[in-house]
């Protein structure tokens, strides 16, 4: 006989109507102050990621409202104008281009194992702050970020554009712009459109020469004053070796150090003012002594070697011939004036 069983079959227990619509609440604000929280994150930064608006100025445009025809003259005009000559010689390259946070974050540069935690982020954005501030104040000036394509890790990035980038992801044209601006007769000049890079220097020797070239590339004149923006413990260096071995008149050339920006407590930065001198006078000055030029004993001759690790060739022999004898001159007696042409 064929048993037939009947299960009652249990219903499960299901939360109330009420519970349902406090999960759903819930989930509901859960979820839109994630979406919140991602739109704003990403927005904030988008304008980091813009560095060429329409308010942009190109290079040499100082008057908009001109024509095209016209403009080409007006460039020519401004460049025929500019006589100071404002370098900020090149330290490091970029290897991110997340770059809202270049001055704090080491992560944004290339360093050497020296170079850490030293708060040299914050140094290399302090000169590109300075030598953009000095720009401001004389629009008969053209700033030049000088360095190349010096670490073989990074890629062909060079230090120039790193720090131009930088400028304009950070936005440092109009911040120092408009308050430099009360102390020059010309307010409709702007910076950005007196900046340039130079792209192939491999030492300070050639931040200083090289940009001297690069002026007159872009001006067809040499410059009657220059201004040198790097660390303070370079000074030397520039001023008394550089300057001297290319017969720039000493009356004429100008030199800013900055170690860190004036609201930086250094001593919060790893960075040790006397250790730096000593290893400038030991590992970079000391060799110039013997080799002013930099171009005939081993070590000058090698870190060049080493910084130029994409075998460029620059071009300033061809763009500056009347420094031709300068650009292949290597000591160790100086240059007689009579072969530099300023």
């Amino acid at each position: 006989m064929k048993m037939t069983q009947n299960f009652t079959r249990r219903s499960r227990s299901s939360p109330s109507s009420s519970s349902y619509k406090y999960l759903a609440l819930i989930l509901f604000l859960w979820n839109g102050l994630t979406l919140f929280y991602v739109y704003f994150f990403y927005s904030g930064f988008s304008h980091h990621d813009v560095w060429v608006t329409s308010s942009s100025q190109p290079f040499l445009a100082f008057n908009e409202n001109k024509d095209s025809m016209n403009n080409s003259a007006a460039d020519a005009d401004a460049s025929d104008n500019l006589s100071h000559l404002i370098i900020v010689a090149g330290h490091s390259v970029l290897v991110s281009g997340h770059l809202h946070d270049a001055d704090i974050d080491e992560h944004d540069w290339y360093l050497l194992d020296f170079q850490k935690g030293k708060g040299l982020p914050q140094s290399i954005v302090a000169h590109v702050t300075e030598g953009i501030r000095q720009a401001a104040m004389d629009p008969q000036s053209l700033l030049v970020f000088s360095g190349g394509e010096t670490r073989a890790t990074t890629g062909p990035v060079n230090e120039g554009t790193s720090y131009f980038r930088v400028a304009d992801a950070m936005n440092l044209w109009s911040n120092n712009h408009r308050d430099s601006l009360k102390n020059s007769n010309d307010s409709s000049n702007t910076v950005r459109a007196r900046t340039t890079t130079e792209e192939f220097a491999t030492d300070s020797f050639q931040n200083l020469l090289f940009s001297m070239c690069r002026f007159h590339e872009v001006t067809g004149h040499y410059p009657t004053k220059i201004t040198v923006v790097s660390f303070s413990f370079k000074q030397h260096r520039f001023e008394q070796m550089h300057a001297a071995a290319l017969r720039y008149p000493s009356s004429n050339f100008h030199y800013i150090g900055i170690d860190f920006p004036n609201d930086v407590d250094t001593r919060m930065t790893g960075f040790n003012l006397e250790e730096a001198t000593r290893g400038e006078f030991n590992n970079a000055a000391k060799p110039f002594e013997n080799d002013p030029y930099g171009c005939f004993t081993d070590v000058l001759k090698e870190k060049r070697k080493r910084r130029n690790p994409f075998h460029r060739t620059a071009p300033y022999p061809l763009s500056c011939p009347d420094m031709g004898d300068l650009l292949g001159w290597c000591g160790p007696e100086l240059i007689s004036e009579n072969l530099v042409p300023w």
